[in-house]
């Protein structure tokens, strides 16, 4: 029964093309009643007034000659070539002569009194605090002062014991001479290491005197040099104890022969 009813509710072809034909029709016929419908225009009035020129032949004949009759705008706009160009766009020129009468000059009067007055009004006013350099008093003057010691020179050599060395006496006295030079000797600085029974390990040169016989002497005096040893210490060297220290000669320098003969008198 169901079948039946759905055979029954198909269209066909035939009917398909009416239904479309006829939505068609109506659609068609709604928007030609329903439109918008123009107005005709109406027609434009025929203007019937006419222009004529009332000339001679000669005048008509000189007008057609003219070069710019066929521009629409010669009597619209202002042209030096139209009618209005003779009229008004061609101004004569006119000639201008000033007056050149001058005045006379007329000079304002001097008065000689009032001269400098501007000047010295400023200088009064603007006063400024005169320099005071004279008056601040004068820094210090850098100058020498020798300084001369009290104590009046050695007169023979000897030796300064320096560093940790210093603490350990010597327990033989250095026999330190005197040297003859013809210039003061400097000092003679030694370097040595003692082990922990007093014997000399190394000794190195540091400073020398100006003489190489008194740095020979001071390095021989400082390896038979001996110093007191240390408690703990046995008769043996031991390296984990070694004192370090410098040994300072202090040279007692004597005239030399040379320069005493070279100071006297030299005539015979």
């Amino acid at each position: 029964m169901n079948a039946a009813l759905l055979e029954s509710v198909r269209w066909s072809r035939r009917r398909w093309i009416c239904t479309v034909a006829a939505l068609f029709l109506v659609q068609t016929a709604l928007l030609l009643y329903l439109g918008q419908r123009g107005t005709r225009m109406t027609p434009r009035p025929l203007f019937r007034t006419g222009v004529y020129l009332a000339a001679d032949d000669w005048s008509v004949q000189q007008l057609t000659q003219l070069p710019d009759l066929s521009d629409p705008l010669l009597l619209a706009l202002p042209s030096l070539r139209g009618f209005s160009g003779q009229a008004w766009l061609q101004l004569p020129a006119h000639n201008y002569a000033p007056d050149r009468r001058l005045e006379t000059s007329r000079w304002l009067p001097l008065d000689e009194q009032a001269l400098g007055q501007t000047f010295s009004k400023f200088i009064a006013s603007n006063q400024l605090p005169p320099q005071l350099t004279s008056d601040r008093p004068l820094p210090p003057l850098v100058r020498y002062e020798p300084n001369f010691p009290n104590d009046p020179p050695p007169q023979n050599s000897r030796v300064r014991i320096e560093g940790e060395l210093a603490r350990r006496p010597l327990v033989t006295p250095l026999s330190i001479r005197s040297w003859s030079h013809s210039e003061m000797l400097s000092n003679t600085t030694v370097q040595v290491v003692v082990g922990a029974d007093g014997f000399m390990v190394t000794v190195k040169l540091l400073t020398e005197s100006g003489r190489r016989a008194a740095d020979q002497h001071a390095l021989k005096l400082a390896a038979d040099a001996r110093f007191q040893p240390l408690p703990q210490a046995t008769h043996g060297r031991n390296a984990q104890q070694l004192t370090w220290g410098r040994l300072t000669f202090l040279w007692h320098t004597l005239p030399s022969p040379t320069t005493n003969l070279s100071s006297g008198p030299t005539g015979l």
